[in-house]
């Protein structure tokens, strides 16, 4: 068989993907790096109190601005994973919860005045927060790369960026779950570069790592 009838046989009566094929493929490497990066937390850190830590606004102020990034991740790769597919509105999703989190943070800044905004913006532990969220994220990026390469994606450094948005939008959460910074300046900044510099690895890396 020569490779133009190949390619005849392969484009004759293509059955259509599966609703939900896709995120099905993605699924099993990325909960068994999500596994992977909880137990490293669990080991390397620990947890708050969640049950007391729940209760506030602060705790669900960080959940829902690191789950959005991790749910837009989420989105372009299922998009990204298959040629052809435009990325849409998915970017919306974290470009929304940013400029949320940023209204937030501005209002807590002012607020507090200036003797004590430089507080808000640091914290207590803004020097290690960003390289956790990365370290933590890292099996989960892993997960992510794999399942990628299951799939056929073609814009690879946007994948790879996807992939990387994905998971320091789950590491993020989960460090969250650790983290008793409350401050959304703090989130804003700290969170946030850990999450991009995810994103910046995705991109470097997936030209080499998703190429098929």
């Amino acid at each position: 068989m020569n490779t133009a009838e190949l390619i005849a046989r392969l484009a004759a009566d293509p059955a259509p993907t599966p609703r939900g094929g896709v995120v099905r493929r993605l699924a099993p490497p990325i909960l068994a790096g999500g596994a992977v990066a909880a137990t490293i937390l669990m080991l390397w850190l620990g947890l708050r109190p969640l049950a007391q830590a729940s209760q506030t606004g602060a705790f669900w102020m960080k959940a829902t601005y690191t789950l959005a990034m991790a749910w837009a991740g989420m989105m372009l790769m299922e998009r990204l994973g298959r040629p052809g597919r435009r990325v849409g509105a998915s970017p919306l999703i974290g470009v929304i919860a940013a400029a949320a989190l940023g209204l937030l943070a501005l209002i807590e800044v002012v607020q507090a005045g200036g003797s004590q905004a430089a507080a808000l913006w640091l914290g207590q532990t803004w020097n290690v927060c960003s390289l956790r969220i990365v370290v933590i994220a890292a099996p989960i990026f892993i997960g992510a790369v794999l399942a990628m390469r299951g799939l056929a994606p073609t814009r690879l450094a946007a994948a790879g960026a996807a992939a990387g948005l994905f998971a320091g939008g789950a590491g993020a959460s989960l460090y969250g779950l650790y983290c008793q910074e409350t401050a959304a300046p703090f989130v804003l900044v700290w969170y946030s570069l850990g999450i991009a510099a995810c994103v910046g690895v995705g991109a470097l890396c997936g030209p080499r790592l998703l190429r098929w």
